[in-house]
C-alpha cells in the first residue's frame, strides 16, 4: 500500500512539473521582449515616440529643407502638366478622376527636359492614377502618398533635372 502512494505522489509532482516549465518559458519570453524593447529605445536615442501631428510637422520640415531654396526659398519654377482624366481600377468601371496638375521643378533648366519629354510624364501619371481604386484617391493621407508616388515617376523619365513636387489644381472623383 506504501508503494501504491508513492506512485501516486511521483505521478503529481511530474504533472505539477509540467506547469512550472510552462511558466518558466513563458517567463523568459516575456523577458526577452522586455530586453528587445528596451534596446530598441536605447538604439532609436531614447526619444518619446512622436504623435502623427509631429510626424507630418518633421516631414513638411525635411520637405521644406529639401526644397530648392530651402525652408525659406521661394517655390521652384512651375509648369502646368494639364488636365487628367483616368478611369480607377472599380469592378463596375464607371468611375473616374479628373485632376488637373502643376510640376514644381528644381530650376529653370529642367523645363526644357521636362517639354521633350511632357508625353512620357503625362502617360507615367495616367498609369500610376489609372490603377488606383475609389478609396485610393480620396483622403489627404492618399493624396499625399499619391503625390510622392507622381514625384518619383516622374524624376524616373528624367535624365538631368527632378522635380520636386506634384501639386494638384483640381481633384474630382466621380
Amino acid at each position: 500500500m506504501a508503494e501504491v502512494e508513492e506512485q501516486e505522489e511521483g505521478a503529481e509532482e511530474s504533472k505539477g512539473g509540467g506547469a512550472g516549465k510552462i511558466l518558466l518559458i513563458l517567463g523568459g519570453i516575456n523577458t526577452l521582449g522586455l530586453l528587445g524593447l528596451a534596446a530598441f529605445v536605447v538604439l532609436r536615442g531614447g526619444d518619446a515616440p512622436m504623435s502623427p501631428e509631429q510626424g507630418m510637422e518633421a516631414a513638411e520640415m525635411q520637405a521644406a529643407a529639401d526644397r530648392p531654396g530651402g525652408a525659406e526659398g521661394q517655390p521652384g519654377p512651375m509648369m502646368e502638366l494639364g488636365t487628367l482624366v483616368v478611369n480607377l481600377r472599380e469592378p463596375t468601371g464607371d468611375r473616374y478622376l479628373k485632376t488637373k496638375i502643376q510640376l514644381e521643378l528644381d530650376s529653370e533648366e529642367t523645363r526644357a527636359e521636362v517639354e521633350s519629354r511632357l508625353s512620357q510624364i503625362r502617360y507615367q501619371i495616367t498609369m500610376l492614377l489609372s490603377g488606383q481604386r475609389v478609396a485610393d484617391v480620396q483622403g489627404p493621407e492618399s493624396m499625399e502618398a499619391l503625390r510622392k508616388a507622381m514625384i518619383r515617376r516622374v524624376n524616373a523619365s528624367l535624365s538631368k533635372g527632378r522635380v520636386v513636387g506634384v501639386w494638384p489644381d483640381e481633384w474630382i472623383v466621380q
